[in-house]
């Protein structure tokens, strides 16, 4: 045998030994946890530009699983078999608590993470619509959804703060948010609730013009809207925010919500925050859906109980006060 043949080969396999160990270290070395999110909308881009930007810090690898809806993965975040979920601070209020689209259904395994960004929604009409106010639609066709959905609730919220029932007007059924606007888009429907400055919206701007409808930010409205809407505030966009807000106006605004089961141990909790705060800058680039969001939100209180994972990042960075 060719001696030195012989040594070259043990040498190639002990260096892919090698590099094959250095792989798997690398992998052990960084959990892995697993982001409930959907598959299609605005949950779904926040999901992914959330699981990156945690990932990217190298302490943590998180991957989205998507489903259809928020309501299909959160009881797998409350059972323990997903460590992760996202949802707007409405719905987890509700499935904490057992009540409105969670009725009968608490899932006290919950612990908030991180308060993400302000999410600003409205309703929209068509530019040359008679409607100046959401008092107004009363008698008008309003896209309504089934009991127990988060668009119902967005709508009925919409309503208390004109203080009108949403009986008054003439409800034009929709499964969904894609339903309801391409009812708008068609004409079916007098209404519709967007994003604030969505992509959709911008849409309907350039292609027939539209204009929002601004709700009334006094102390007894906004209260008659959280009976529906808990923890929802108004914020006033100033005139050429964007399109179709040509005055001042106020828009609803809920915030999106990064939570965990409670015992997910406080190591990842904490490595999943201190990834998403170093990473700040990488959430904020990747669109406007991200407008908004800061790290010293990201210890908001929000009427639920923070991981204390998160709470031993927070109080190390100062943001913690409570």
């Amino acid at each position: 045998m060719n001696i030195n043949k012989y040594i070259g080969a043990k040498a190639k396999v002990a260096s892919g030994f090698a590099f094959a160990f250095s792989v798997a270290a690398t992998m052990v070395a960084a959990d892995i946890a697993a982001l409930g999110s959907t598959a299609r909308g605005g949950t779904s881009q926040v999901g992914r530009t959330l699981a990156a930007a945690i990932s990217d810090a190298g302490e943590l690898q998180m991957r989205p699983q998507e489903l259809a809806n928020t309501a299909d993965y959160i009881p797998l975040v409350n059972a323990g078999e997903i460590e992760f979920g996202i949802s707007n601070i409405v719905q987890l209020t509700h499935a904490v608590k057992g009540i409105e689209m969670s009725e009968g259904r608490p899932n006290e395994n919950l612990r908030m993470v991180a308060t993400l960004m302000p999410f600003r929604n409205a309703y929209i009409v068509r530019k040359d619509s008679d409607i100046k106010s959401v008092s107004d639609l009363a008698g008008k066709r309003v896209p309504v959804f089934a009991d127990r959905a988060l668009g119902q609730y967005v709508t009925k919220g919409y309503f208390a703060n004109a203080d009108i029932e949403l009986s008054s007007a003439d409800g034009v059924a929709v499964p969904n948010f894609p339903r309801m606007w391409s009812s708008f888009a068609e004409g079916t429907a007098d209404v519709a609730i967007v994003v604030v400055g969505a992509g959709n919206s911008r849409e309907f701007d350039a292609t027939f013009g539209i204009r929002y409808l601004s709700f009334d930010d006094s102390p007894a409205a906004v209260e008659r809207m959280r009976e529906y809407l808990p923890q929802t505030y108004l914020q006033e966009m100033p005139a050429g925010s964007v399109p179709g807000i040509d005055v001042p106006t106020n828009v609803n605004v809920f915030d999106y919500t990064l939570w965990a089961h409670k015992d997910v141990s406080d190591e990842m909790v904490y490595k999943a925050v201190k990834s998403l705060w170093t990473n700040e800058k990488m959430a904020l680039d990747s669109g406007p859906v991200w407008m908004g969001f800061s790290k010293e939100i990201m210890s908001k209180d929000v009427g639920v109980d923070y991981h204390p994972g998160a709470i031993k990042f927070y109080k190390e960075m100062g943001t913690w006060s409570r």
